[in-house]
């Protein structure tokens, strides 16, 4: 799509927008506030604004009096930018409306993305061989696992071979289903003394099979959880998608979840809750694609050492006591039935293998996915979720460590926490003179709650303009009813029930707050350590990557502001979206690069936070907004267009 010019009227702003943009999200961008508190939906009618120059494509004109609509009003959140166009805001609506300039467009700067620097060729971790063997006879009536073994090396030259009971057990139907007409599937094996492979039979098939062979690509975070069904032919992500992790109902985080894995059952609940919402991805992907499920040939899985226990049903208890040791940090392949995955025979897993206790294969992926272990820049990565994990380093070295952020980020823990789902708030602008808010939802449903960019938006606008003090706290005595005592002390209305899609006021609590000041100061303060480890300052590095499930909806501005991230250069940033997710497909596609991954993982330096003095004074001078030392956020002022 093409560029557009806005000029906003009576203000004489003149911005740049997508075609196709709504104008309430141009202005929006703009920092320029018209009453929006239905989200978007059109529902509460407050955004008309006058068309004065040029055209939009309005819907929902029937909001709108007859004499409003020959006037060229329409509403803002119904309405898309077609040509240059000339926006007049009603006078009741302006007044100092209008951010400042520079810093509106401080507050609309996002990271700029990037794909995988690392690319794969295909070579799967299975492959298929069409055979014909000759059907016994007097003459030569060796076994038929004999016999399929011996053609495998005389025609194909596939040696040496095993094959588990399973197939041995199948095989004397299969074979003689279509004449001794085959398709073999094969895994090459990891050996380590001769450096030859071995060929493991994991499935046979009767006749020759066309369709192409599948794998699944898995995320296991603690929050949420992602898979990708990926042709093994052409590298093809055929479908996608996500589930809350299940096992949310039995903690939080990491740490609630090894507790309640100590109870009576509770490592087969937590391994059967993870497995279920699995087995629904793997269903989804499947009907999505239109794929029989017989196609799948294998799993590749990435995530912190926790949930790849739980996951496996490994008993984690001795992951949170010091000298925090794992049960394993390399599995083999796995039988995806024997872990309840609802796959065919045959089919196995492959997990990502981990650095520490709470270092695990979800960082190694994306260690593996962003390409630093192949590059000379001095880069931080950071997964931003629920267990934070941090890669400081370059090709030369890679140090690591990893702190409790909590679900803050991810919208879990809030009161009206949400993922970033349909109708979750995700952009906002508060009136600095009536602390009204404008809100944007995601697919402009009714406001269900608030997701993680959400609340980083709306705590950094509180900063910026003094409803906030920087110790977490609203500010008293200020002109407008929305902040008001709630069940949870003092809150914020962001939306009022009759506008939202839940019939309750959508709030923001100092409690809330309070867990995001945590989640926020873990993470910082794990950087700052690390940084301080390698003999590093911020400003020495040659890049940021940002990962985890927000990272392409984060503002730079907004997530300076509170102190999320470093103060530097935000040409710096970068955001590569669920590298977990990026590096598992990776894996999928290619064996050699789950063996780079193994070594990446033999070679990253693991930082034990929990046993470092100075991490918890770097946490405790965190827990202020943006830091209790205001050097480190040069950019960052507070009350700067306030009152």
């Amino acid at each position: 799509m093409g560029k557009v010019s806005v000029r906003f009227l009576p203000d004489e702003l003149t911005v740049e927008a997508q075609e196709g943009q709504l104008v309430l999200d141009a202005a929006l961008e703009a920092g320029i506030f018209i009453p929006a508190a239905c989200g978007g939906t059109g529902g509460c009618g407050q955004c008309k604004v006058k068309v004065v120059e040029g055209s939009v494509k309005a819907q929902m004109l029937e909001k709108l009096s007859d004499r409003e609509r020959s006037e060229g009003y329409v509403l803002a959140c119904q309405s898309r930018l077609t040509t240059d166009v000339g926006i007049e805001i009603p006078k009741v609506k302006v007044g100092r409306k209008v951010i400042p300039r520079d810093e509106a467009e401080r507050m609309s700067l996002t990271a700029r993305p990037m794909e995988s620097p690392i690319s794969a060729e295909m070579s799967p971790m299975t492959f298929r061989v069409l055979m014909e063997p000759k059907a016994p006879t007097p003459e030569d009536n060796s076994s038929d696992y004999e016999r399929i073994v011996r053609t495998l090396k005389t025609d194909h030259e596939i040696y040496p071979v095993t094959a588990s009971l399973n197939v041995v057990r199948e095989l004397p139907s299969v074979a003689r289903n279509d004449n001794w007409r085959l398709t073999a599937c094969m895994r090459i094996e990891e050996t380590f003394d001769s450096g030859l492979p071995v060929y493991r039979l994991v499935r046979i098939h009767s006749g020759h099979v066309s369709a192409p062979p599948t794998a699944v690509a898995v995320d296991i975070g603690t929050t949420s959880l992602w898979g990708e069904l990926i042709n093994l032919e052409t590298g093809e992500v055929l479908a996608r998608a996500s589930r809350y992790n299940p096992q949310i109902s039995m903690g939080d985080d990491v740490i609630s979840r090894i507790v309640f894995a100590l109870k009576r059952d509770g490592l087969e609940k937590l391994q059967h809750h993870v497995v279920n919402g699995l087995n629904e991805i793997i269903d989804e992907i499947l009907k999505k694609s239109n794929q029989p499920r017989k196609s799948v040939n294998y799993v590749v899985a990435a995530g912190n050492t926790v949930m790849t226990h739980l996951f496996l049903c490994l008993y984690p208890k001795f992951l949170r006591e010091s000298p925090y040791v794992p049960a394993a940090q390399n599995v083999g392949p796995v039988d995806a039935r024997e872990l309840g995955l609802n796959l065919p025979m045959g089919a196995f897993v492959r997990v990502f293998p981990g650095v520490a206790s709470y270092v695990g294969g979800d960082i190694v992926s994306g260690v593996l996915a962003n390409g630093m272990w192949d590059s000379d820049e001095m880069t931080l990565f950071i997964d931003i979720g629920t267990n934070g994990e941090i890669v400081a380093g370059n090709r030369d070295l890679l140090m690591t460590a990893s702190c409790s952020a909590g679900p803050a980020f991810e919208g879990g823990g809030l009161e009206f926490g949400m993922r970033a789902a349909p109708g979750a708030i995700e952009g906002i602008l508060i009136d600095p003179d009536t602390l009204e808010p404008m809100i944007k939802t995601i697919d402009a449903k009714p406001a269900m709650g608030i997701c993680g960019s959400g609340i980083i938006n709306i705590i950094s606008q509180m900063l910026k303009i003094g409803i906030l003090n920087q110790n977490g706290t609203y500010a008293q005595d200020l002109p407008t009813d929305r902040i008001r005592k709630g069940r949870s002390g003092n809150e914020y209305v962001i939306c009022r029930a009759d506008q939202t899609g839940i019939d309750e006021d959508i709030v923001l609590t100092e409690v809330d707050l309070d867990n995001v000041l945590r989640a926020k100061g873990a993470m910082f303060s794990g950087y700052a350590c690390l940084l301080d480890k390698i003999g590093l300052s911020v400003d020495a590095l040659d890049r940021v990557i940002i990962a985890g499930a927000f990272g392409s909806f984060i503002n730079l501005d907004h997530a300076i502001t509170i102190g999320l991230l470093p103060d530097i250069d935000r040409e710096k940033f970068l955001f590569i979206g669920n590298a977990s997710l990026k590096g598992a497909r990776l894996a999928v596609m290619s064996r050699q690069l789950f063996s780079r991954a193994k070594h990446i993982a033999r070679t990253m330096t693991n930082v034990e936070l929990s046993e470092d003095h100075t991490y918890m004074d770097n946490f405790m001078a965190a827990l202020f907004l943006p830091h209790t030392r205001g050097d480190l956020f040069p950019s960052v002022r507070v009350g700067m267009y306030g009152h």
